[in-house]
């Protein structure tokens, strides 16, 4: 079951945070209505007591589609739920750009 390096990445780095962390797998021969995304959309699923839940979209070093984050922005979670989407950018010091997706 494949798990992209940026999502590996990702998630080592929100459980040194102290986060518990979840995603979904993906799966060699998956069931036909089953979806590799929380919601088609974000990767990485995040908690932590006394933080908003945060949904992570994780995207490599390609970029972010327009359209991707127009999918991010449609979603309206209620108040104590976070969308967030990180890039990985290996020319910067910090590796991760993020972002909370209003």
């Amino acid at each position: 079951m494949a798990v992209s390096k940026y999502e590996s990445a990702a998630k080592k780095e929100l459980r040194e945070q102290g986060w518990m962390v979840d995603w979904k797998l993906r799966a060699r021969f998956p069931m036909r209505t089953y979806t590799v995304d929380y919601f088609g959309a974000f990767d990485i699923l995040a908690y932590r007591a006394g933080d908003p839940l945060r949904f992570i979209s994780i995207k490599g070093d390609m970029g972010i589609l327009k359209s991707h984050r127009k999918l991010l922005e449609s979603f309206a979670f209620p108040i104590g739920v976070q969308k967030e989407i990180w890039q990985y950018d290996p020319k910067r010091k910090e590796k991760w750009r993020r972002e909370i997706i209003e």
